[in-house]
């Protein structure tokens, strides 16, 4: 809760519902490969089972508060997409803690948040500052293109878990015995 890092993703739509991310942690020639992240729409995050929907978080904050942005994106194709994608729930791994200082892809991965209007879920704004100034976008300009997209009816109450209930959830690396297969005749 107490990081926050710039990412970046490179996005492949396997279909209508389900896409898949590459993230990076820049988007210059140097950037490193952090993690990935799963985008699937509403009408499937609603299928998933309890369990599974608590590691997932609602993306209709990031967009509606401007956080969301797509440089370069004409605003005929941004527009309808940014609409749909207030939609979606996304499932995001880190793998390499850039923001610590690793300079290696170490330890378990880490199931990432995402930025909401509550107070530990405030972006820093020297974060923002960098990035409007990086890409010349005003975030204030971009909340205010946003207003006519409609917010979801309702966010499933199971995704953003770290918001309704203080905690994140963590992988713990532990040594387990391998099941041998059978070998073959």
């Amino acid at each position: 809760m107490s990081r926050q890092i710039e990412t970046q993703h490179s996005i492949t739509r396997l279909n209508q519902d389900f896409l898949q991310c590459a993230v990076y942690d820049s988007d210059d020639c140097k950037a490193r490969l952090i993690g990935v992240e799963h985008i699937i729409f509403d009408r499937l995050f609603e299928t998933l089972p309890q369990e599974q929907q608590k590691l997932w978080h609602s993306h209709a904050y990031e967009i509606k508060s401007g956080l969301w942005v797509n440089p370069r994106i004409p605003e005929m194709i941004r527009k309808p997409e940014l609409d749909n994608l207030t939609k979606t729930y996304g499932k995001f791994w880190c793998t390499w803690q850039v923001d610590r200082g690793d300079r290696l892809p170490v330890g378990a991965p880490a199931l990432m948040m995402s930025p909401q209007g509550v107070k530990l879920g405030k972006i820093d704004p020297e974060l923002v500052r960098k990035r409007d100034d990086k890409y010349n976008i005003s975030t204030e300009a971009l909340q205010g293109s946003t207003l006519e997209i409609e917010e979801p009816g309702c966010i499933n109450p199971q995704a953003d878990y770290w918001k309704q209930h203080g905690k994140g959830i963590a992988i713990h690396i532990e040594s387990t015995k391998m099941k041998l297969r059978a070998p073959f005749p």
